[in-house]
């Protein structure tokens, strides 16, 4: 068993072990709440699905995708990257577009990507900047690298390919976080 297979172990043997641990804390009087009473398995069942769409697992999805992507297009090493002028082309087009939308979605009135104010503080495009960030970024190395690998699907999975248990992971480290912030709020 390799180091990653290891620690997804321990994530996993911790994340069996918390509700036992809630509830043994509970009964010593220390202020948690246990997840094996009737609030904590009602809360159990119905929160169990969050991790999935936690903050950690989409940040792995994200990290996870973008190494096999950046990997499998060519783009590394990027000293052969930086000397391609097909880069530059490229980079030019979708920054162009990129700040076009930017723009087109920050200076229209009434705007839907803005908040309710009308400006840009707490605003949808705001929150969802890192992901328009990712999405474009990946976008970009398929373009770059279609030349080179023909098949997008195996650019877009080949780190998942690589890291299979990283999606778990960040699932059972979700898991555990989620419970511990139960048990402590």
């Amino acid at each position: 068993m390799n180091r990653h297979e290891r620690n997804f172990v321990c994530v996993l043997i911790v994340a069996a072990l918390l509700p036992f641990l809630s509830w043994v804390l509970s009964a010593l009087g220390v202020p948690c709440r246990s997840l094996l009473d009737d609030e904590g398995l009602r809360w159990l069942y119905s929160h169990a699905s969050d991790s999935l769409r936690g903050f950690l697992v989409t940040f792995a999805l994200c990290c996870v995708i973008m190494q096999g992507v950046i990997n499998r297009s060519g783009m590394l090493p990027l000293s052969r990257t930086f000397r391609d002028p097909r880069f530059y082309r490229l980079a030019l087009v979708y920054a162009v577009v990129l700040i076009g939308f930017l723009l087109a979605a920050v200076l229209t009135p009434n705007s839907p990507l803005l908040s309710i104010t009308g400006g840009v503080t707490d605003s949808p495009l705001l929150r969802g900047l890192p992901f328009l960030g990712w999405f474009s970024f990946i976008v970009f190395c398929l373009c770059y690298g279609y030349p080179r690998c023909k098949r997008w699907t195996r650019m877009l999975t080949y780190g998942l390919r690589r890291n299979p248990l990283a999606l778990p992971f960040a699932v059972a480290v979700s898991f555990c976080w989620q419970c511990i912030k139960y048990m402590i709020g």
